[in-house]
């Protein structure tokens, strides 16, 4: 190829890419209530706006993102990498408005719209997700994951009776969504971290049997557990063989432990979705926050949702786990 050719070729490519870029319309966003600082609320303003406008023309680029205009962390641009590596995201919205929360540490803002886009060009079920994102008292972005439903949210919020205390109410859902997009994101430091040592991981498993009094649709339940060490290691291996892993909650019950101070038990609906393989299930966790900045998890069990998903038989609510089957 001679210097003419290679020349008009990269400018080509240019002219493409820069064409993609403004295909992707910039998308500006508005806090409406919760903050009376004007200077932090505009820094938020700008930081979100410019966040999501470079996600929607990264990702119609098929491009990494560039954070050249955002004010956020190291730790934050990791996150949203993380999640970019596996699939890609945008808010297709041209203005999305919304109110501010105050956090312990700062601020936070939810229901941010984003459409999922596998990177191999696949559909994938449910492409919808929300994002929530955090910021400092500056109105620095320090935090990015894939929310909870905010039905979810608020049932938590509102809920007096198991845990008085709203600071720790908030904290308890921030680290459910955490843990949540660390499956999205592949984040096995994360999960290495978040497991206490000694955590005890029970899995359920549908088996066929012989039909009987006690089994009559011929199904049964088999529980196998496992140690921390074994389960990341089953999940490393799960994450390296699919394209991408898609986790939802879509229901979520939080319970104080009536003796013990600081630990919670987290009752889940998950909808674990991949290019190679989907369920649906119950999730229990112990949570103990007796450190506060780094919560771990004592317990955790998945239980499928369906004995016989062919004739609609569900797991009885009641053989879901909880607080009261462990002794800690």
């Amino acid at each position: 190829m001679n210097t003419r050719k290679r020349l008009m070729l990269l400018v080509a490519i240019a002219m493409t890419a820069m064409m993609q870029t403004a295909a992707a319309e910039a998308v500006k966003f508005t806090i409406n209530d919760g903050i009376s600082s004007g200077s932090i609320k505009k820094q938020m303003e700008r930081n979100v706006s410019a966040l999501l406008s470079e996600l929607g023309a990264a990702s119609a680029a098929q491009r990494s993102v560039n954070y050249e205009d955002v004010g956020i962390t190291e730790e934050a641009k990791q996150q949203v990498d993380m999640l970019w590596m596996n699939i890609h995201f945008a808010c297709e919205e041209p203005e999305v408005v919304e109110r501010c929360l105050t956090t312990a540490t700062g601020y936070q803002v939810r229901n941010i719209p984003l459409v999922m886009t596998p990177l191999d060009g696949e559909t994938i079920k449910d492409d919808y997700q929300e994002a929530v994102i955090n910021f400092d008292k500056q109105g620095k972005i320090v935090s990015f994951f894939f929310t909870i439903g905010m039905n979810m949210y608020s049932k938590v919020m509102q809920n007096s009776n198991e845990i008085s205390d709203v600071r720790r109410r908030m904290a308890i859902l921030d680290y459910v969504e955490h843990f949540r997009t660390a499956y999205n994101m592949k984040d096995m430091p994360f999960l290495q971290q978040v497991f206490s040592d000694d955590a005890l991981i029970i899995t359920g498993q549908v088996v066929k049997v012989q039909k009987s009094e006690v089994f009559p649709s011929g199904n049964k339940v088999i529980y196998k557990k496992q140690t921390k060490k074994q389960y990341l290691t089953n999940l490393g291996n799960a994450f390296r063989a699919s394209k991408y892993i898609k986790v939802n909650f879509d229901d979520i019950k939080v319970v104080a432990h009536p003796t013990k101070d600081n630990v919670y038990g987290v009752t889940l609906h998950q909808e674990w979705n991949t290019n190679r393989y989907s369920d649906e299930g119950y999730v229990f966790m112990i949570w103990d926050f007796s450190n506060e900045d780094a919560p771990k998890i004592h317990v955790r069990t998945w239980q499928p949702d369906f004995i016989d998903k062919a004739k609609g038989q569900r797991l009885n609510p009641n053989d879901v786990f909880s607080l009261s089957d462990f002794v800690l």
